[in-house]
């Protein structure tokens, strides 16, 4: 129950509970926890506030209300529920933990791996959370080589009469059509939880005695099959494997800029990196870092139990604050909280808050000259360049051929430079899925709308593919005159991962048009960082393209090219027939029955349908 009616100071209760602000309007300007209600409250008008921010809050104070609590741990839920209800103005905000993703393994009889998100209220076991999208992605991809678990939708599973692809190229044991039975795949799912909880020796062991035991039996393709998957998961942990870190752990770097604080958290599970996790703080830019990293663990470990190990940058006395929190949300679990001096850990919580750094550098709009300086920098180029380009293909199977092109300048995106070209029915016809003569005939078309000063040249222009892509785009270069434009390859690496590309300059040391010495800066590269930002605009750009002609091609038939076919005698003759098939094999004079209908349309309808 809350207390609104107004009280002496040296009234309130002694016990724990959960106190709020409020203005002469009584809007709440804050909300609190304390374990001593009439200490901690006390303690706002005793002494003048050390922080501006806490200073304004007071000032505004009108009233206090408050309620008590059972415990601290209680006050805590309260207090935790109440900001995310209320979202106080000086309160510090985190980001919803419902949005953050989670491994899924369902409880069903033949449990199923999938990314989920929002309130765990599916049966099942939830392994997370993890630092974005692209980490659970990755992990189920491995998981699925590895294992063989199934990944479909219910109504697939229950409805197959035989395998699908997945279980083809070795990514599903096939459950649905009894290839599995239901004991061999509660093993499969066994070995998923081990993976998933980091128990990955014990597992390989197990492997091993399995590959041991089949081959004593003369089992020859059963052991080689385990074999392989003894292989694949040792290649997976010796990529991820750093045994100077822990095994579970969050490192967290606060990293403070103009507007506010960004919390940068890198997250290593089951032995594994899973990389960075970056949460905005709004109404932090004068909260102390004892309150930042508080409201951050309450949110973050409201609902999943901390790793074993937390390493942030904090005092002794904040590190004693934040182990009393994890105490009281988990009394049963011991986590390590501490501030690393030197070795590994130093170093992964050094990287963790530079790749901070970087994010909220190269997503200033008024500091993109700063990375395009870097870019001037890792080229040698004489001049700073002041606008680049990009261009990309995308295709589904070789169908709904395009191409787009981005600009960007010191300032962000150039959204008005930005163009699509549409490839496939060109004159030409380029061969359903020939990236190299795609790139030929859109850059020729680029570039001839740069000599008719359509559109401005850029001073550097990203072509995405290898040596082969950048050979075309020199040629047509050439071919348009424009011998000054400097051409870059970006060439994805092998896990397609950022940070792993290879650029190749357009032109040599010496200046002449033609490939020169490569270049992998690596992912903490400001310019390598706008390379990947200005690629990924112009892969967006073209894949909301292809997908747009895809959805229109769904929805259009061969009656769209007749002269005097509208849309409602196309409707009417689809009705009529049952579908575009039943009007193709329709003769002139069945034509002619349906709804509006002329004979001398059917007679054009039936020539154009069969020339």
């Amino acid at each position: 129950m809350w207390i609104d009616a107004p009280v002496p100071l040296n009234s309130l209760p002694r016990e724990p509970g959960v106190y709020r602000m409020l203005d002469h309007d009584r809007k709440v300007l804050y909300i609190g926890k304390a374990r001593n209600l009439r200490k901690r409250v006390s303690s706002y008008f005793q002494r003048r506030p050390e922080s501006p921010r806490t200073q304004a809050m007071v000032q505004q104070i009108r009233d206090i209300a408050f309620s008590i609590t059972g415990s601290e741990a209680e006050a805590l839920v309260l207090e935790h529920n109440l900001i995310k209800q209320l979202k106080p103005r000086y309160n510090v905000l985190m980001k919803d933990s419902k949005s953050y993703p989670y491994i899924l393994l369902t409880d069903e009889a033949f449990p199923k791996l999938l990314l989920y998100r929002g309130n765990r209220s599916l049966p099942g076991e939830y392994f997370g959370p993890f630092p974005n999208a692209g980490a659970v992605h990755a992990t189920l991809h491995v998981m699925q080589s590895l294992f063989r678990i199934r990944d479909c939708e219910d109504s697939v599973f229950n409805h197959r009469s035989r395998p699908c692809m997945q279980h083809q190229i070795g990514r599903c044991s096939a459950p649905c059509c009894k290839i599995v039975s239901q004991d061999e795949y509660a093993r499969q799912v066994d070995d998923v939880r081990c993976f998933l909880k980091g128990k990955n020796m014990p597992l390989l062991k197990s492997w091993e005695q399995d590959m041991q035991q089949a081959s004593d039996r003369l089992h020859f393709e059963q052991a080689a099959a385990l074999r392989d998957r003894i292989r694949a998961l040792r290649s997976v942990l010796a990529g991820s494997e750093n045994r100077a870190l822990p095994d579970n752990a969050d490192a967290i770097a606060l990293i403070r800029h103009g507007t506010g604080v960004l919390a940068s958290i890198g997250v290593r599970r089951a032995g594994r990196d899973l990389g960075c996790q970056n949460i905005r703080i709004d109404q932090a830019a004068d909260a102390e870092d004892i309150e930042i990293l508080q409201s951050l663990f309450t949110e973050r470990y409201s609902k999943d139990t901390p790793p074993m190990h937390i390493i942030l940058t904090a005092s002794e006395v904040d590190i004693a604050e934040l182990k009393h929190l994890i105490s009281i949300m988990y009394p049963r679990t011991k986590t390590d909280i501490r501030c690393p001096k030197r070795g590994p850990r130093l170093q992964w919580l050094q990287q963790i808050a530079y790749s901070g750094q970087q994010m909220i550098t190269t997503r200033k709009q008024d500091n993109q000259q700063a990375a395009f300086a870097a870019l001037a920098e890792l080229f040698a180029l004489d001049e700073v360049p002041e606008r680049i380009a990009a261009v990309d293909n995308a295709h589904l199977g070789g169908k709904q051929m395009v191409a787009a092109i981005t600009y960007a300048g010191w300032q962000g995106p150039e959204k008005e430079y930005y163009r699509r070209y549409k490839l496939d029915g060109i004159a030409g016809n380029i061969i359903e899925g020939d990236d190299y003569g795609a790139m030929q005939a859109v850059l020729e078309r680029f570039f001839r709308a740069i000599r008719e000063d359509t559109i401005p040249c850029p001073d550097l222009m990203l072509i995405d593919g290898g040596r082969g892509q950048l050979n075309v785009a020199l040629q047509c270069a050439h071919d348009a005159g424009l011998h000054e434009l400097k051409l870059v390859g970006v060439a994805k690496g092998d896990s397609r991962k950022l940070g792993e590309e290879t650029l190749w300059p357009g032109w040599s040391e010496k200046g002449n048009p033609e490939i020169g010495q490569a270049r992998q800066p690596g992912k903490h590269s400001p310019a390598l960082l706008l390379i990947a930002r200005v690629r990924d605009e112009a892969h967006r750009f073209a894949g909301a393209y292809m997908r747009k002609r895809k959805k229109q091609s769904m929805f259009s038939s061969a009656l769209d090219n007749i002269p005097g076919i509208g849309p409602s005698k196309r409707a009417a003759l689809l009705k009529h027939f049952g579908g575009i098939e039943g009007v193709k094999k329709a003769s002139r004079k069945q034509l002619a029955q349906a709804t509006g209908i002329s004979d001398k349309l059917a007679e054009k309808i039936f020539i154009m349908l069969h020339q």
